[in-house]
């Protein structure tokens, strides 16, 4: 029989169950974060129709999604493509079950597809973590939202971080201010989110090439050169982008949502209002923002923003929202090279354990008791295997507790209780076997 290529597709791969504990670490400390606040649980299919997804995205959003030969009845049947995020599906449910209660706060963390290079921490399939609310135009919401980025990144040991603040109004005040003809306000946006990857000097002849003139772009590149402090880049937006009409409302959000922050806990040291930082969904309508860290430089590790139109283009009327994604793979690589990943650990707590083949349906049993006591438990399944071989096989698992089972016991009533950390074993009482085991593991 012939050998079948084993390996995983480019851009996806396999999470082994020690990677598995980490991931799972990191995600219940992210649930508990959003149930804190009050946010819900929401699931959506994994395949949308094509239309649902194209065009919310912008031009490189729709190069980049999977897009399926679908097998059902009808052209708009066989229009399908994978989930490309989790907000716009969210935007579709809004649509489709009108009876849900406003405001609604939910999250989600389902993986997502996109057809772009692979490279670290960035995969064509990965996992999302989302937390939205529907149904809230105050900018309050939006401060919630942050505030909750906050303190998942701190819960996860996050100590050096930033968190970029800007409008889409700004941006459009952006391009007034600076003489930017309507038409190239897009390209605008497009060249100074790039900032941090090409530079001053990159962004520059970015927008010459993209045929904005010598005169706005020397006004664009003067503002964004302005000092760094966000009470400095306040200062100078109300100088310039100020006197217009858009960047005047987008900073009157701005300067009310700062105000929000101290009250939810998040410091101002972790906030830098941003006028570079543009987002690249084209669904984004009032303020936006992105979390990074200066080590490693991996790309931001949370980003979103308000997103006022979107539901309406399914709902046919309005309906605010805002919300962000914690990019899960990033954070998980972040930790993984500041050495923050909590230590892979099996999460089997016991493994029974017998002398000979003829015990083994009475190992079941004692398994089966020690379950009950909600106890992760297992018997080792190769029915030949040695003592010493089970023994082993915990230890490889870095299983804590081994319960032996022999007949010198089964006569008794007893069993043998093994601490693998400790190195030390003791008889217990089988009738007494599970409490003394939970009482152990609570107190570990």
């Amino acid at each position: 029989m012939g050998k079948m290529q084993s390996r995983a597709a480019r851009g996806t791969r396999d999470i082994l169950p020690t990677q598995m504990a980490g991931r799972r670490a990191v995600i219940d400390k992210i649930v508990a974060v959003f149930e804190r606040y009050g946010y819900e649980p929401l699931e959506t299919p994994a395949i949308e129709r094509l239309e649902v997804l194209s065009g919310k995205y912008g031009e490189e959003g729709d190069k980049l999604m999977f897009k399926l030969q679908g097998r059902g009845e009808g052209a708009k049947e066989s229009d399908l493509a994978l989930r490309y995020d989790l907000t716009v599906p969210l935007a579709r449910v809004m649509a489709s079950h009108p009876d849900i209660k406003l405001p609604f706060k939910r999250y989600q963390i389902q993986p997502v597809w996109r057809a772009e290079r692979p490279q670290k921490g960035r995969f064509r399939e990965f996992y999302q973590c989302d937390v939205d609310v529907v149904g809230a135009a105050s900018v309050s919401a939006d401060a919630e939202i942050v505030a909750i980025v906050n303190e998942c990144l701190s819960v996860l040991g996050f100590r050096q971080y930033t968190i970029r603040i800007n409008h889409r109004k700004v941006l459009h005040g952006i391009a007034e201010y600076s003489g930017t003809p309507t038409g190239k306000a897009t390209d605008l946006c497009i060249a100074i989110d790039k900032l941090e990857r090409i530079g001053f000097e990159g962004v520059r002849k970015e927008l010459e090439s993209r045929g904005i003139e010598r005169g706005p772009c020397a006004k664009i590149m003067d503002l964004l050169e302005a000092k760094d402090s966000t009470g400095d880049k306040m200062e100078v937006l109300e100088r310039t982008v100020g006197g217009t009409r858009a960047g005047a409302a987008g900073l009157e959000d701005l300067r009310e949502f700062l105000e929000y922050l101290e009250p939810l806990g998040v410091p101002a040291s972790a906030i830098s209002v941003d006028p570079c930082m543009a987002r690249g969904l084209d669904y984004y309508t009032g303020l936006i923002y992105e979390s990074v860290v200066e080590e490693p430089r991996i790309g931001s590790l949370t980003g979103g923003g308000r997103y006022d139109d979107l539901i309406g283009l399914f709902a046919g009327r309005d309906m605010p929202a805002t919300g962000t994604t914690i990019g899960l793979e990033r954070i998980l690589a972040a930790m993984e090279d500041l050495g923050m990943l909590p230590e892979a650990k099996t999460r089997v707590q016991v493994l029974v354990a017998f002398q000979d083949r003829s015990l083994e349906k009475e190992a079941f049993a004692v398994c089966r008791e020690i379950r009950s006591a909600g106890i992760r438990c297992e018997v080792y399944l190769k029915s030949k295997g040695a003592l010493r071989d089970q023994i082993a096989y915990a230890n490889g698992k870095g299983v804590p507790w081994v319960v032996i089972l022999g007949p010198d016991e089964l006569a008794k009533g007893t069993v043998v209780l093994k601490d693998m950390a400790r190195r030390d074993q003791r008889d217990v009482a089988r009738g007494e076997v599970a409490g003394v085991l939970a009482a152990s593991l609570e107190g570990a």
